[in-house]
């Protein structure tokens, strides 16, 4: 994970005779397909001011073919907002799966520039809404009697922002109805026996042993679970040796 902060601008800001803003302006990039995440101050929550995946400086992640200045991809920023505004943590990913191939040629770079709002209740929509979709990115090989946290690498999305894709880990951050699904991919002659765990109890299995089918095989569970707040959710291994990359996903939701 590599951040290129490249300038920051303190101002103080007043929107009227009540609503101060504390706008520390930051602007920084991530190389292509790098992973990283920006995150406010406790009584604080991230205000995009702009995003673009692309290329329009030779500086930024100089490396490859840097000689477009007119590469953007057109959903970029619209994505990112999305994704950041009016949370305190927005994990970001400078991927083409998320903001497509704007310029096949040029080498490209997610650009962001946010503040931490202080007070946002004119500036930034206050989501409540809670929804991650994550995949893996590589296949996966573990030893078949040793139980293994399943870390789902990528996200499709994460509104609320409550899935880590680097631990695996969603963490309730509130308390109520969730429905979690998990499907498993696997190849010919492999095993990917798994369990959904709450703060690492057992509550819920899926089966997917295809170790004597000469073929792939598509397993899948869903599972309704009331939690509370901080309570940590994941997929753990029960008796596995394989898992496909792409096809393999863990997705949950606040119903």
């Amino acid at each position: 994970m590599l951040f290129v902060p490249y300038w920051r601008v303190t101002v103080l800001i007043l929107v009227s005779p009540f609503h101060w803003i504390n706008a520390y302006e930051q602007t920084f990039a991530l190389c292509a397909e790098q992973k990283g995440f920006i995150r406010c101050e406790k009584g604080t929550k991230i205000k995009i001011i702009s995003a673009m995946y692309g290329r329009t400086d030779d500086k930024v992640c100089p490396y490859g073919t840097t000689n477009s200045r007119t590469c953007r991809s057109l959903t970029s920023e619209m994505k990112v907002r999305w994704s950041c505004n009016g949370y305190r943590t927005c994990h970001l990913h400078a991927s083409k799966k998320i903001f497509g191939n704007p310029c096949i040629n040029f080498s490209k770079y997610l650009e962001v520039k946010y503040r931490c709002v202080k007070y946002a209740a004119d500036n930034v929509n206050d989501k409540t809404s809670v929804a991650f979709n994550a995949y893996i990115t590589k296949d996966l090989t573990m030893d078949k009697k040793t139980p293994v946290n399943v870390v789902y690498d990528a996200v499709y999305f994460n509104h609320g922002n409550a899935y880590n894709p680097y631990s695996g880990i969603f963490v309730a951050p509130s308390d109520g109805l969730y429905v979690f699904s998990w499907t498993n991919v696997v190849g010919p002659t492999k095993l990917f026996d798994s369990e959904i765990v709450v703060n690492g109890i057992r509550k819920g299995l899926a089966n997917c042993n295809n170790e004597k089918i000469e073929w792939y095989a598509n397993c899948s569970n869903t599972v309704p679970l009331v939690l509370k707040t901080g309570d940590k959710v994941n997929i753990r291994t029960v008796a596995a040796n394989h898992l496909l990359r792409f096809w393999s996903s863990f997705k949950g939701w606040k119903a």
